[in-house]
């Protein structure tokens, strides 16, 4: 008969056991402080409709395509201080986070850029916006996913910290 004080038969937990609860309960502290996927859908979409009313390259689409961005950062500023969940952010200066950056602005620089015919004008204002509503979509579930880990895992320094 095994002794009770016998490591292999005790109900003692691990200490790798104790690491991984405390890593699953930092983990779903910071999922808990994520905001919804729905408002960076929302956003993302702004940003595309106001790109591509843009790029109609007229006056009317300046006009209106300013008018649906400032909306928009409006919008996402005051969504994110009524739902804000967790205060200050991380100042991120690493590689993965001007890539990201880089990808965005790349096809907004280079959709931009591009001009078609009168005959695709439309159609090509319309592509032009849902491919940044789709890049910048990703691009901002990217951030959050990023952001969460590095605060999951505790990978900053305590200079990182943003107000």
């Amino acid at each position: 008969m095994a002794s009770t004080n016998d490591p292999a038969t005790s109900a003692q937990p691990s200490a790798f056991d104790d690491l991984v609860a405390v890593d699953a309960a930092r983990w779903s502290a910071v999922e808990g402080t994520r905001h919804p996927k729905w408002v960076f859908g929302a956003f993302s979409v702004a940003l595309g409709t106001a790109f591509g009313f843009a790029l109609l390259r007229t006056t009317f689409g300046w006009v209106v395509g300013a008018s649906v961005f400032g909306i928009a950062i409006v919008g996402m500023l005051v969504l994110s201080s009524h739902m804000k969940r967790r205060r200050g952010r991380l100042l991120n200066l690493s590689r993965g986070n001007a890539l990201r950056f880089f990808i965005v602005y790349g096809a907004v620089l280079v959709i931009g850029q591009l001009s078609s015919g009168i005959t695709w004008q439309p159609w090509f204002a319309m592509a032009g916006g849902a491919f940044l509503a789709l890049v910048s979509y990703g691009y901002l579930l990217w951030d959050d996913a990023a952001m969460s880990k590095k605060l999951a895992t505790g990978d900053f320094a305590p200079g990182d910290l943003m107000p």
